[in-house]
């Protein structure tokens, strides 16, 4: 009933001090009755919840409950995630090196990282796009390199800055390369200039598509428009179409393959698709 001993005894208080003690008996005797036709009737509207429940779990097994004998479809996210993986996984070593150079040399010559001061990118691991030469080149341009590192259990990232790409990093439980614990969470979001972002696949309107833990997304939010956002990947990793979106997804300002800049412009700053892929960067201030 919601009522404990303590709200009781303040009841019976109440009735000896307004009514006597005469009233207290018929009082208990009252409400010891409504209790119990209280506890039969919703003793016999549960018995009555559970047959319905009961009914339509047994009329609608299939919907309810997954069947081990019927292979359960793989989303689009899910399928893509394994075919853009695959092609870059298939890259040689020299060939991934090459292409990764190339991707290094356009993103350095790009507008937005020669005025920026401050930069987060990431540092890479696997198959991804080669980061260390471009953060080796970019603290000797005296730029302040920004490290993400992954929060498990808010499902977003946290950034530390690094001055020694050697002696400033460390393998995290997600088993990629973070700041160490001491460099943690000292710098703002805010002073941040650029971001630089990984990705399983992209198109050619700035969709990305991440390994489906939304720590990038979540972290990348509250810093759309505000801070340019550029993804690294190989051409391997191009959608010609869009990619599957939410509204939960961040879409990148631009994207740098080995061949040049993905997302295409028009003289607004709107994207034009079919984006023709282009030697020179049409990326907004944001």
């Amino acid at each position: 009933m919601g009522v404990g001993f303590s709200e009781i005894l303040l009841i019976l208080v109440l009735i000896l001090v307004f009514f006597g003690s005469k009233e207290l008996p018929k009082f208990i005797r009252d409400a010891a009755r409504m209790v119990a036709n209280l506890r039969r009737y919703s003793e016999k509207v549960r018995r009555e919840l559970d047959a319905m429940t009961s009914t339509v779990t047994e009329a609608l097994p299939a919907a309810n409950q997954p069947s081990k004998d019927i292979p359960q479809q793989k989303s689009t996210k899910q399928l893509l995630r394994e075919k853009f993986s695959a092609a870059r996984k298939n890259l040689a070593p020299a060939e991934k090196s090459a292409k990764s150079e190339q991707i290094r040399r356009h993103l350095l010559d790009s507008p937005q990282m020669k005025a920026a001061g401050a930069v987060m990118i990431y540092i890479n691991i696997g198959a991804e796009v080669e980061t260390r030469e471009t953060i080796r080149e970019m603290l000797l341009q005296g730029k302040r390199v920004v490290v993400p590192y992954c929060k498990k259990g808010a499902s977003t990232m946290g950034i530390g800055e690094i001055t020694d790409l050697d002696k400033d990093v460390v393998i995290g439980e997600t088993r990629s390369p973070e700041p160490l614990p001491e460099l943690r969470d000292r710098f703002y979001r805010s002073d941040l200039h650029l971001i630089i972002c990984p990705g399983v696949g992209f198109d050619h309107f700035g969709g990305r598509l991440g390994r489906g833990r939304a720590y990038y997304d979540n972290f990348l939010r509250e810093l759309k428009g505000r801070v340019p956002i550029i993804g690294l990947a190989f051409d391997c990793q191009i959608l010609d179409n869009r990619l599957p979106f939410s509204y939960t997804d961040v879409a990148m300002d631009q994207v740098i393959t080995e061949s040049g800049f993905l997302v295409n412009r028009d003289e607004d700053g709107n994207i034009v698709a079919p984006a023709t892929i282009t030697s020179s960067p049409e990326i907004p201030s944001g």
